[in-house]
């Protein structure tokens, strides 16, 4: 970094970015915007609506609460006394306790025990080895013999080496880089250096006795089994393993569920290729094991509380709208149903990313896991822009000649990949910006920002063209105010130096001949029907998910896509269920500025001030493309912003609970209330043509 700092252009860029800015503050125009932002300020901060004064969190109690909380928080409180206080409860915390080593005395208990302290390796070294096996019994002769000759020959390494893998994995170059890499993008510092692992115990053979010995066998028999299975047989063993070792271990750490959301489109993507019939319904399942998880956390193990979540209220009453619309307009049973889910499924990751325990590390890795899938989507999407990949003619205008394809990666929509991609950008783009953060951390954050920034260029999405400069001007305003002037030269300039075919495509949407051809057939004529839907059926709608949107295009309602998500949902729901919606919009973002305000470093400051820049960018997006209907892009949406106004308004002001001990970190363990003892993809959901 000294390096880059020391150069010539970087320290003429720097002067010419302060001379831009002290320039700008010196003139007339630049002191005329700034005194009517302090006005707009001073405005919104007294407005009843706008004011953050009532923006809050607060923990259920007995009392202190409005009648109509009272009824949820006592049953809760009473439940969480009688459960978690109770025999059960303390028994399932000392298990807990026990098996995560809480005690703080030595070894855990499974660290202890002959599974726990390598036994697995012999059983994942025994079904790879099976499975090979299996799999060269059904190969023809051929190339087609390489991949069980690998299985064999990766089995059979593993199973000899057994218990002694790990300690000489931990030394190992790759581990080594990886978890110095880790450590430097999460933690901001390089990680002490790992000391040399002490010889591994001699495993002697009568340790492969007893219930080893047994699970070794089983091992073998199912690996076995999968590899002579034909078809997505092996697939589906392994998904299996895999969904109990998972379903196991968020019970031991409900904070994992927190990890699995940040991934969310890279799991959806692989659950409904490799489940089968099953893989539609992962994401329900996921959502109701998410809910138990939770529930037992604050219940039984009581490792957190529950708090007023501030979209609560709107979404209740939006529900209650939304239910009321296809009542009143006799909306079929099915297409009801998939409607509400399609509209309120992602608003429950929002609870999810508020309520879950968390403290400041889990955040830095749920954050550093959210940025890995994105940036690894933004890779995705450039090589299927570098390798033409195939997609609908429909998706550009046949005079747009010069646009070979638009990368849509694994969410298989343009759109959908544009305003996901938009949440990762302003995310890293805070976080480089922030001085109070590391030089090494800021150079990566940058780097990741600049491959999710292209993208979303060569998405061609100008919806998310246009969030992203919405976006990136809410960042700059709430947080980096000394980067307006440059930003708005940066941006002028930008347009004169862009290639055509981005600039082109951006003011084709402007000109005469796309106006006349979308007024008669486009975009603008489907407006022009949902405004006219609107005045006709203000209050319920014409019923919701029947016309526009997924539900009504997937259920035959007909062909038009209205790319316009508010428009949408004022001809399907009515104007009540609109003005809930851009209430709970308001709530959540009011959330988010209320806890940039009380963020007490410099991260919660870069991750609250760059989520409001996201939240931004994609309602800004959603008016030219219905993206929040794109399940992946709703979860990411409502998850990032339940967690930033969660992981600061709980861990400031009047409470500590999600300042948990992290025992897996060498914290200090978790007293009874949770805390520090001693002194949470459908097929195409929306149009692809903006």
């Amino acid at each position: 970094m000294k390096v880059v700092e020391s150069s010539l252009s970087h320290r003429a860029a720097r002067r010419a970015a302060l001379w831009i800015g002290a320039a700008a503050g010196c003139s007339l125009v630049g002191r005329f915007f700034i005194a009517l932002a302090r006005l707009v300020q001073r405005a919104f901060a007294d407005s009843a609506v706008f004011g953050l004064r009532r923006s809050r969190s607060r923990r259920l109690e007995w009392s202190g609460h409005p009648w109509s909380l009272l009824l949820i928080s006592r049953p809760y409180l009473w439940l969480r006394g009688g459960v978690g206080g109770a025999a059960p409860g303390r028994r399932e915390r000392t298990v807990a306790g026990f098996v995560a080593g809480a005690s703080g005395v030595g070894k855990s208990a499974v660290a202890s025990s002959r599974f726990g302290g390598g036994g697995w390796v012999l059983l994942a070294g025994a079904g790879i080895f099976a499975l090979g096996c299996g799999r060269l019994a059904l190969t023809t002769p051929g190339l087609r013999l390489a991949t069980p000759a690998i299985l064999i020959a990766i089995g059979a390494l593993v199973f000899v080496a057994g218990p002694s893998l790990i300690p000489a994995a931990r030394v190992s170059v790759v581990v080594r880089g990886v978890r110095w890499l880790g450590a430097t993008v999460v933690e901001g510092r390089a990680p002490a250096r790992v000391p040399a692992a002490a010889p591994a115990r001699s495993f002697s053979r009568r340790l492969l006795g007893g219930w080893l010995g047994l699970g070794v066998a089983l091992a073998a028999a199912a690996g076995l089994l999968g590899g002579l299975t034909h078809g997505s047989g092996p697939a589906a063993l392994v998904a299996l393993v895999v969904s109990a070792c998972a379903f196991v271990l968020v019970f031991w750490r409900p904070e994992v569920v927190l990890l699995a959301v940040a991934a969310f489109p890279w799991l959806d993507w692989g659950a409904r290729r490799v489940l089968g019939g099953f893989g539609p319904a992962w994401d329900d399942a996921f959502l109701i094991v998410s809910i138990v998880v939770l529930l037992w956390c604050v219940v039984v193990l009581r490792r957190s509380e529950l708090w007023t979540v501030p979209i609560a209220l709107p979404v209740l009453l939006a529900l209650t709208a939304a239910i009321g619309s296809v009542v009143v307009r006799e909306v079929p049973g099915d297409v009801a149903v998939f409607a509400l889910r399609v509209l309120f499924q992602p608003l429950l990751f929002y609870f999810l990313g508020f309520l879950f325990p968390k403290n400041k590390r889990w955040v830095q890795w749920v954050v550093a896991v959210f940025l890995l899938a994105s940036v690894a989507l933004a890779l995705h999407g450039l090589y299927q822009y570098v390798t033409h990949a195939p997609m609908p003619a429909h998706w550009v205008d046949v005079r747009e000649v010069d646009i070979g394809t638009r990368a849509y990666s694994i969410i298989e929509n343009p759109n959908g990949l544009g305003a996901f991609l938009l949440m990762g950008a302003l995310l890293s783009l805070s976080l480089s910006l922030t001085r109070g953060l590391r030089g090494l951390q800021r150079a990566v954050m940058a780097v990741a920002c600049a491959v999710q920034l292209a993208g979303v260029a060569v998405t061609f999405s100008r919806g998310a063209w246009l969030g992203l400069g919405a976006g990136i001007l809410a960042l700059i305003i709430m947080a980096h105010r000394r980067y307006l002037a440059p930003l708005v030269a940066l941006g002028v300039l930008g347009w004169f130096v862009a290639p055509q075919q981005f600039t082109g495509r951006l003011a084709f949407a402007f000109s005469s001949a796309y106006i006349t051809k979308s007024m008669a057939a486009g975009r603008l004529y489907v407006w022009k029907m949902a405004l006219q839907h609107v005045g006709a059926h203000p209050l319920f709608g014409l019923g919701l998910g029947t016309f526009g949107g997924t539900s009504a295009v997937m259920l035959g309602y007909g062909r038009y896509w209205v790319d316009n998500f508010y428009l949408q949902l004022g001809a399907e729901g009515g104007l009540i269920l609109l003005v809930l919606f851009l209430w709970i919009l308001l709530r959540a973002a009011k959330g988010l500025v209320k806890s940039h305000g009380m963020a007490p470093d410099p991260f919660w400051r870069a991750l609250t001030a760059g989520v409001f820049g996201s939240f931004i960018a994609v309602a800004v997006a959603n008016a030219t493309a219905s993206v929040w209907e794109t399940l992946v892009v709703g979860v990411g949406f409502w998850f990032l912003a339940g967690l930033a106004t969660s992981g600061v308004m709980q861990t400031s002001g009047d409470g500590v609970v999600a300042e948990m001990a992290d025992v897996g970190a060498g914290g200090r363990p978790a007293g009874p209330e949770g805390r520090p003892a001693g002194p949470e993809q459908r097929p195409r959901r929306d149009g692809a043509g903006a």
